[in-house]
């Protein structure tokens, strides 16, 4: 059975005729999973001529033949938000972003993943700024920044509205990504909906507390919110500069709640 599938380079060129081509590596019994999900997704809901160029890591052979899930979800995540900063192609990217992560095909966990993305699309000047403070990122382009978080306002709606179906840690990227658009009509009533949730995850403070955290990211007065980021980076979190607006400091503080609940609690609940 060790022989069974001997790589490709050691393929009988005279029995099979060719060397192996990309086709080859198109075969599903090879392909991973997920990108067979996303890529019927996209050709459900993207046209073909709105497709960003992104999307040749579903449609071409540019994602190897054995690699696993979370190999080409990493890639995919990669190439459309390289190390947390915006391209000249990441806003064309958000639409198909958007329809993976509102698609019921697409695993729960996988949905809150993409969420999260928007999220860290959204936030990125927040989040380099508090990173890089006072000076600029090395790697930030604002022009590109700003018209990702245009594009991710824009699908907003659509993912708010879904909040009653989403699974738990969906709703927890959907509340962080509300919390960073206070401006936008969808946003306080689904935080709304999250500060109730946490009244019934009371037993579960790390979830409660991040959920009220994110509702008050957008109604609390400057110096409140200043105060409670203050409080909370004091313990345990990573600090931000008391430069910045208390808004972009409570995103950043956000950014590493969500990190923390999705990988080291989330998994830990049980039913």
């Amino acid at each position: 059975m060790a022989d069974a599938f001997p790589p490709p380079e050691e393929w009988d060129a005279a029995a099979t005729g060719c060397r192996p081509t990309a086709d080859h590596f198109r075969n599903e019994d090879f392909e991973p999973r997920l990108r067979r999900i996303f890529r019927s997704v996209v050709t459900d809901r993207i046209p073909t001529d709105e497709r960003p160029p992104h999307s040749a890591l579903l449609f071409g052979p540019e994602s190897g033949p054995f690699a696993s899930d979370r190999e080409f979800a990493s890639d995919f995540y990669n190439e459309i938000h390289h190390q947390g900063t915006s391209n000249a192609y990441t806003a064309q990217a958000v639409p198909m972003v958007a329809a993976l992560a509102s698609d019921e095909r697409v695993p729960a966990d996988e949905r809150a993943s993409l969420t999260t993305l928007l999220f860290r699309i959204a936030a990125e000047t927040d989040l380099l700024s508090a990173d890089a403070w006072p000076r600029q990122h090395p790697q930030a382009d604002p022009a590109a920044a700003a018209r990702a978080r245009a594009a991710v306002r824009r699908a907003l709606p659509e993912l708010a509205a879904r909040w009653d179906t989403a699974s738990l840690d969906v709703r927890l990227a959907l509340a962080a990504l509300c919390a960073g658009f206070p401006e936008e009509p969808a946003s306080l009533p689904l935080l709304e909906r999250a500060e109730a949730l946490a009244e019934d995850l009371h037993d579960s403070r790390p979830l409660s507390g991040f959920l009220r955290f994110a509702r008050l990211t957008v109604t609390a007065p400057e110096e409140a919110l200043h105060a409670r980021v203050d409080e909370l980076t004091a313990s345990y979190w990573r600090t931000s500069p008391c430069e910045l607006p208390a808004r972009q400091r409570a995103v950043h503080l956000l950014d590493q709640m969500l990190a923390w609940l999705r990988w080291k609690v989330l998994p830990n609940l049980t039913e």
